[in-house]
């Protein structure tokens, strides 16, 4: 009786690379296959009048990157270490919304400071919530370019009423970020302030006024950010308590100069 030969081993791969119009790519599922290079030529596409609009809507959506990677760039000494990878992509989704509005310029020459800024307010940081449905505390914001400060005034407040914990954390903290952005020279500067530590229960927390710094006088496009930040202690340390549920940040105040 004659036995069969069996191969479990794949086939060799005989070609690699390029092959003439064609590329060589691997398929989710592991496979190769071969497909037909595409695109235009970069002659082409700066001076065709066919792509005459591609070209002016690049130019947008180059804007609307720019400021988007600027404003991640200057709240992220603040931003929570558990902020997926897309938080980029969201901004710059945000920031072409705000591009797109301008309506005093035509495409190619629309700009961030002349769309609706309005968009960015309340922009949230994570994406596993909203800072509203932890941190219910109201709170009022002041921006004074003369004074070179962004501030947020709290009232007497009882945490177990106000501020939802997660199950290991004891303590929390908010936090106040501001920056000015300067988008023609894609430059910022930043500073924060933060809370006293807030215990978790009944006992009432004083009224507070958390203040950051901005360069008095500035003519910088300004944004506010609020973060809440959990901790256990133990032993008189606090170590961070890093849940994505609960340790969120969005902004608050967006004010253009006059």
């Amino acid at each position: 009786m004659s036995k069969k030969k069996t191969n479990n081993q794949d086939p060799l791969l005989q070609l690699v690379g390029a092959t003439q119009n064609m590329t060589l790519y691997r398929k989710k599922n592991g496979e190769f296959g071969f497909r037909r290079k595409g695109g235009i030529s970069s002659e082409r596409f700066f001076n065709d009048p066919a792509f005459e609009m591609l070209r002016l809507n690049t130019v947008d959506f180059a804007k609307a990157g720019k400021a988007g990677k600027l404003i991640k760039q200057a709240f992220e000494p603040m931003t929570p270490k558990l902020a997926n990878s897309d938080l980029y992509t969201r901004l710059m989704r945000l920031c072409k919304a705000v591009v797109k509005s301008d309506t005093t310029h035509e495409r190619g020459y629309r700009n961030l400071l002349d769309g609706d800024l309005t968009l960015l307010a309340k922009f949230e940081f994570m994406t596993q919530g909203a800072l509203a449905d932890k941190m219910r505390v109201p709170f009022t914001q002041a921006i004074d370019r003369a004074a070179g400060t962004v501030s947020i005034s709290l009232p007497e407040f009882i945490p177990a009423e106000m501020i939802a914990f997660p199950e290991t954390a004891t303590h929390c903290r908010l936090k106040l970020g501001a920056a000015a952005l300067n988008l023609g020279e894609d430059k910022h500067t930043f500073s924060a302030a933060t809370s006293a530590d807030i215990l978790q229960g009944k006992e009432p927390v004083a009224a507070a006024t958390l203040t950051a710094q901005i360069p008095a006088g500035t003519t910088d496009l300004v944004l506010a950010a609020l973060a809440l930040e959990y901790f256990n202690l133990e032993h008189g340390v606090m170590y961070p308590v890093r849940d994505s549920n609960f340790t969120l940040m969005r902004l608050i105040a967006v004010d253009v100069p006059a």
